[in-house]
């Protein structure tokens, strides 16, 4: 028997792009597991429902192949964005069980019931305040696909050499202003563009074509298909389906996971900004996620915390890792939920810049959010463990450091 565990990456997703891995280092920390893990190549920014459809066969291809075989398990993990995604597969499936189509019904629901556990981390479950203060139909239409069309168009004219070329360019000219260093994320963005051409040798600069291309497809996936913004915003716009995070039927959801046997766990996070740079970028984010959230993000709840579960934190509206409400990431209910202090890149693996001689390959960490979140190296091994043994059937509170300090800590 396998345990296969598939990793769901959130808004704007991909596995690597340029220098940029997704989930970054989470590799390294199960290699000593028994779990299979399968990295969603997800699509960037189209919908919950196009995402949801796109996993279904995802599964459903790696159980054709056999990849999956009779007797394995497979569990779900997905952050952010992703974590939406598998609510509405989840959904997916419940109306292929009641559908009269069985041709199709046969070869999911087949995979459904090896689905023993599905894992939410930073999910907005109900939306997030940082999309209801942005996504405003103008913005949409007159900023945010006009900026992305033109950012495809230009590396697409610029082809491999003029793309890297401008990141060394953009380099140069922001080496000589002052940065601080929360600017990270800017490292990530130059690395990938200037890893757009190479010339050391076949393998490299066939590589470097492969990182220009993908660079091209994510830019066109996301100025072709922002829908899933609609499907953020904790209230439901216009005549756009509904996405899980409009729908507010947690038991309903609840019943159809413990009919299933299907486990669920949800890791939330919340940060603070760093008080010295009022002006970087993520203290910019979190102040617009905290300004005036809607009520219906959640109520304040108290949440115990994942690595020292004596503690319980009370959660208000306004707290946040960056991007998304941390009481929206209450889901289903506050017991099957745990507190990690991480912003919102943090637990994903980005959360100190590794130097170049850290780094593996082209592939690297980078510090995209810099928050004040104290998040290191030793919680985010302690965290992946801890997601590792609930997928093997151990509870969150049954391994790892923390619960070896407290004998109270729940199973």
């Amino acid at each position: 028997m396998s345990l296969h565990l598939v990793l769901v990456p959130g808004f704007g997703g991909f596995d690597a792009l340029g220098t940029l891995r997704y989930y970054e280092g989470v590799t390294r920390v199960l290699e000593e597991t028994p779990l299979v893990l399968h990295y969603f190549p997800n699509l960037p920014t189209a919908s919950v429902r196009t995402r949801a459809e796109q996993m279904l066969a995802f599964l459903d291809e790696r159980w054709r192949r056999k990849e999956i075989r009779s007797g394995d398990e497979i569990h779900l993990v997905g952050h952010s964005t992703g974590g939406l995604d598998l609510r509405q597969l989840l959904w997916r499936y419940r109306e292929l069980e009641e559908s009269k189509d069985l041709r199709r019904a046969d070869s999911a629901l087949e995979v459904l019931s090896h689905i023993r556990s599905v894992q939410f981390l930073s999910t907005p479950q109900r939306g997030t305040n940082l999309v209801r203060r942005m996504n405003q139909p103008l913005v949409r239409s007159l900023l945010i696909r006009p900026l992305l069309r033109t950012f495809f168009e230009s590396a697409r004219a610029l082809r491999e050499r003029g793309t890297s070329v401008s990141g060394r360019l953009l380099r140069r000219v922001l080496r000589r202003g002052k940065r601080v260093e929360s600017d990270n994320w800017i490292d990530a963005l130059l690395d990938t563009l200037e890893g757009c051409y190479s010339r050391e040798g076949a393998y490299s600069s066939a590589l470097a074509r492969a990182s220009y291309f993908e660079l091209l497809r994510w830019l066109l996936h996301m100025a072709s298909d922002s829908s899933a913004l609609s499907d953020l915003s904790p209230v439901h716009l216009g005549d756009a389906p509904l996405s899980p995070a409009h729908v507010d039927d947690p038991e309903s959801e609840r019943r159809f996971l413990v009919e299933h046997g299907i486990r669920y766990a949800s890791i939330v996070t919340v940060a603070r900004p760093r008080s010295e740079h009022w002006f970087d970028l993520f203290n910019q984010l979190y102040a617009l996620t905290a300004e005036s959230p809607v009520a219906r993000l959640g109520p304040p709840r108290a949440v115990q915390k994942l690595l020292d579960p004596r503690t319980t934190q009370m959660l208000s509206l306004s707290d946040n890792d960056g991007l998304v409400n941390t009481v929206s990431q209450v889901w289903p209910d506050a017991a099957s939920c745990y507190l990690v202090d991480a912003d919102h890149a943090d637990v994903i693996g980005h959360y100190q810049e590794e130097s170049a001689g850290d780094t593996h390959g082209a592939l690297k960490r980078y510090d995209l959010l810099n928050s004040a979140s104290g998040f290191d190296a030793a919680t985010f091994h302690e965290v992946w463990t801890r997601i590792a043994s609930f997928a093997q059937g151990r509870s969150y509170a049954g391994s790892g450091r923390a619960s070896r300090r407290s004998s109270a800590a729940p199973g």
